[in-house]
């Protein structure tokens, strides 16, 4: 009977450490510790550890370490990562891996930008838990407080980096010029000048109200008169429209007349262009002739007798002659209208 009580109460002892230590005595934990400033009020003891939404530890201990030489106190916040929530792949299934390698992973995680930072896990609550993430332009920052537990760099949440900024500004030199301000639109808004303005400014739009009553009875007149002066430009359009068709019609006829006139003019320009060429070649000949008689007669005569010089006249006036050949043939050629019109002005009018 002794030998089953204490069996029992064995059976129960196991059991007891089993349910009431969540299994915790049989599974491996890997433990980290991290330093954060400013308050870590919402954060107890079993709250979660986080990477992007998935819970991979939890909180098992805080504490407080003063340095009497430094005079400071510091928050430290123990946790313990469960290896079983992350999967590792390529990897010997039957390779053991330490805990300084897993130690040393962490460390090449946290190079690579891996920072720990406080975050809301309830609003109603007030909860907070311990969030994961990585921030590459964070700098890596140890407290180096711990030297037997790897230690995860952390990063002040956005509420306190704004803190911080606030801290910075000159908040008794802003106060100081908003009162000014104030100050200034109080002594504005009771001086005289702007009661004065306020009442010209009220006769001012009553002033513009009588204007607009008054440009609204013009305007319907006004409106009437231009909608008839706008059909009557309609009707001076269509008959416009009418008229230039007419007129288009016409013009397109007397272009055809003058193009059948140029055509006509042409042919007789061509006609009367190869008979001044005849008549030129022919007058030429006649020149030559002449020159010829000219030389026999000279051989003949004396210089200063009177057939020579009658002959040198006639010869002068051939030339004339067929010098103006000359010039009406180049002058019908670039004016062929001259034949149909007469020569015109020197203005070419």
């Amino acid at each position: 009977m002794i030998g089953l009580f204490v069996v029992g109460a064995i059976a129960l002892v196991v059991v007891a450490i089993g349910v009431l230590g969540s299994g915790k005595l049989f599974k491996e934990s890997v433990p980290y510790v991290m330093v954060f400033e400013g308050t870590v009020k919402g954060l107890n003891v079993g709250s979660p550890v986080a990477f992007r939404g998935v819970k991979i530890g939890a909180v098992t201990s805080i504490r407080m370490r003063a340095d009497q030489a430094a005079r400071t106190i510091t928050v430290l916040v123990y946790t313990d990562f469960d290896p079983s929530q992350i999967e590792v792949v390529n990897l010997d299934a039957h390779e053991k891996v330490s805990l300084g390698d897993r130690y040393a992973n962490m460390r090449a995680l946290v190079a690579q930008g891996l920072r720990a930072q406080l975050e809301m896990q309830s609003i109603v609550t007030g909860q907070l838990q311990i969030a994961l993430e990585f921030y590459p332009e964070k700098p890596v920052v140890y407290a180096g407080i711990d030297k037997t537990v790897q230690e995860i760099p952390t990063i002040p949440t956005p509420l306190q980096e704004l803190t911080k900024k606030l801290e910075t500004l000159p908040i008794d030199e802003i106060f100081n010029k908003v009162n000014l301000a104030m100050d200034g639109i109080a002594k504005l808004v009771q001086s005289p000048e702007l009661k004065e303005s306020v009442a010209n400014l009220n006769i001012a739009l009553k002033d513009v109200q009588n204007l607009v009553r008054n440009v609204d009875a013009q305007v319907k007149p006004l409106s009437a008169g231009l909608s008839e002066t706008i059909h009557d430009t309609q009707k001076l359009v269509r008959n416009a429209d009418s008229q230039v068709a007419s007129l288009g019609t016409n013009l397109n006829e007397a272009i055809g007349d003058g193009r059948k006139l140029i055509k006509n003019a042409d042919g007789s320009v061509n006609d009367v262009r190869v008979s001044l060429v005849d008549t030129i070649k022919s007058a030429t000949a006649a020149i030559k002739g002449a020159e010829k008689v000219l030389e026999e007669l000279e051989s003949s005569a004396r210089s200063d007798s009177a057939l020579m010089y009658r002959v040198t006249e006639t010869l002068s006036e051939v030339e004339k002659a067929a010098q103006s050949l000359r010039v009406l043939t180049d002058y019908l050629e670039r004016h062929p209208e001259a034949l149909l019109g007469g020569k015109g002005d020197p203005g070419g009018k």
